[in-house]
């Protein structure tokens, strides 16, 4: 069951890299997980489609990688659409 608090938080940093983009959509977080990292990468994507509804996320992959160090668990990196760069007020 902490998965669940582990794919908000997953949800969390994706959204926070998002932002620092400016992007309008996260298309995929990608995910090192080692084999003895006590995470279960079934359950996270058990969860993702819940946990990312209605936001910034909703529809994006999650791709998991096995990281080398067996203890390991983090985002590398978070798939964007076309940044969003604001316009300034020409009036």
């Amino acid at each position: 069951m902490h998965e669940l608090g582990i794919t908000r938080r997953i949800l969390e940093v994706a959204l926070d890299r998002a932002a620092d983009a400016h992007a309008t959509r996260i298309t995929a977080v990608h995910l090192e997980i080692g084999e003895a990292s006590d995470v279960a990468p079934e359950s996270i994507s058990l969860y993702w489609p819940g946990v990312t509804k209605g936001t910034l996320a909703d529809g994006a992959k999650l791709l998991f990688t096995e990281a080398q160090d067996p203890f390991a668990f983090r985002m590398t990196a978070v798939d964007v659409d076309e940044a969003f760069v604001p316009v300034a007020n020409s009036g």
